[in-house]
């Protein structure tokens, strides 16, 4: 049988309901017994005192016919026996059987005492008399003499009857009380199953990976308070195991990273390494015969040592700035004159594919908090990049404005501009937007990962606007100098 609640409990009521309705019926037992008993010896006292008023003048006169028809007619219309003795213990009543006689010998305590004057109570067995009887003495009096002694008993079996009669009553009682305990302890037990088997229910879905159920628990007991305790922990471990995802997606993301920047690299790096030894061995075979062509190769080798050794100080500036190695001198700077600086250094460049490079600064630009020699990298990154992905005749406008509590400076181009689906791909590590674009292989990719992770440590913001064909805006913002409590 599975051990429930409900049979737990309708085991445990049920025997406490019954241990209750035995000490119940013993005590009643006794009570009506003793209750039954001393009503019945009292009644009977009660008779034979009546009875010695009412013979004592035919004891005295020494009218026994009288006294055996009274006597004949008591015993005659009642379950109780009567029957007299003078004080010489002789029987004067009519039943005159030899069993009566012996018992009521003038040596019979019972006898002896009642002559003496008390009133003397007794039970047992009389042989004149089947049943044990309840039986009193009761002494008759003339002139404060005692005269006789009225004998009365009365079958026990009439008081065990009453008292059968009232236990049965009470046993009736007991079983209605066995009853309402069964169905007391369903509705109980009820109350305390539904709900831990909501919350059991509730557990099983959790298992499975189901969060979104909770246990139907409306009580402020303590079946209320661990359905909240439930719920608390729920939503625990609901966040965890969400933490948990996403540490693993970031984990996984990382490594998907890891080896694509593994792969971009060696990539990056093969490229003019191959360049490099395929002139060298041509040059080395005796494939160039003529001084301009080995100088043409020359020249090249040069270009991919130098795009080799700007590739790896990219790859290094983003690994020390990533892993915090790179130390940042963040102190107030002048940023009006960090933008100047650099565009006079890229307008060669700039003049070198016809694009018109200028400046648009607000005048009193506040001074602000940062690197200067990184403010100075992350504008040539966006410089160098706009002037890569713009074409003949184009223009680049470099715009500082002070806005609230910080500088927003913006790299404005009227290149071929990004598809909004790249957008979020720009600040990866490789990535390049127009692969087939000539200019494009200039660069490795990393600018925009180098001026993210720039603005990272600087507490700066970088971001780009675009649109296809039209230009892009790329952008920074640092935090105004004066704002500033260090």
């Amino acid at each position: 049988m599975k051990k429930t609640v409900f049979s737990k409990l309708l085991k445990t009521y049920l025997l406490i309901t019954l241990l209750s309705i035995l000490i119940a019926i013993l005590f009643f037992y006794l009570f009506f017994k003793s209750y039954y008993f001393n009503e019945k010896e009292q009644q009977l006292i009660t008779q034979g005192e009546k009875m010695a008023q009412i013979l004592n003048p035919y004891l005295e006169s020494s009218n026994f016919i009288q006294i055996n028809r009274i006597i004949n007619e008591y015993n005659h219309i009642n379950t109780s026996r009567m029957w007299i003795v003078d004080q010489n213990g002789e029987l004067l009543s009519e039943l005159k059987n030899q069993s009566i006689k012996d018992h009521l010998q003038p040596k019979s305590d019972q006898l002896e005492k009642a002559l003496q004057g008390e009133v003397i109570t007794s039970h047992g067995f009389i042989k004149y008399i089947d049943d044990p009887v309840l039986s009193v003495a009761v002494p008759i009096f003339a002139d404060k003499q005692v005269v006789g002694v009225i004998f009365v008993c009365n079958p026990l079996s009439d008081i065990t009857v009453s008292v059968i009669e009232a236990m049965k009553i009470v046993m009736i009682a007991g079983l209605l009380s066995l009853i309402i305990v069964a169905f007391v302890s369903y509705f109980i037990s009820q109350s305390i199953t539904k709900p831990i088997n909501e919350i059991t229910k509730c557990s099983l879905e959790m298992i499975k990976g189901n969060f979104t159920q909770q246990p139907k628990v409306h009580s402020s007991d303590e079946i209320g308070k661990l359905a909240d305790t439930f719920n608390t922990m729920k939503q625990a471990l609901e966040k965890s195991l969400h933490d948990l995802e996403s540490e693993k997606n970031k984990i996984a993301e990382m490594e998907r990273m890891q080896r694509e920047f593994v792969a971009n690299a060696s990539h990056e790096l093969r490229t003019p390494l191959t360049s490099i030894r395929g002139y060298l061995e041509a040059m080395l075979d005796g494939v160039i015969t003529s001084k301009e062509q080995e100088h043409k190769y020359i020249r090249i080798s040069l270009k991919e040592t130098i795009r080799l050794h700007r590739l790896v100080n990219s790859l290094l500036d983003l690994s020390r700035l990533e892993s915090g190695q790179m130390k940042v001198h963040k102190k107030e700077i002048e940023l009006s004159e960090v933008i100047n600086r650099t565009v006079a250094k890229l307008i060669p460049l700039a003049e070198d594919r016809f694009i018109v490079l200028k400046t648009d600064i607000s005048t009193n630009l506040p001074t602000v908090l940062g690197d200067e020699d990184l403010i100075e990298q992350v504008l040539i990154n966006y410089i160098t990049n706009a002037i890569r992905f713009t074409d003949e005749d184009g223009q680049i406008t470099i715009k500082a404005i002070a806005f609230e509590d910080h500088v927003h400076v913006h790299v404005i181009d009227t290149g071929i501009g990004i598809a909004p689906e790249e957008l979020p791909n720009v600040w990866k590590r490789f990535y390049k937007i127009d692969k087939d674009r000539p200019l494009t292989k200039e660069g490795a990719g990393l600018g925009l990962a180098l001026v993210h992770e720039i603005m990272n440590r600087l507490d700066g913001r970088a971001w780009v606007e675009s649109t296809l064909n039209k230009g892009s805006s790329f952008s920074f913002s640092l935090q105004i100098a004066k704002k500033v409590h260090i």
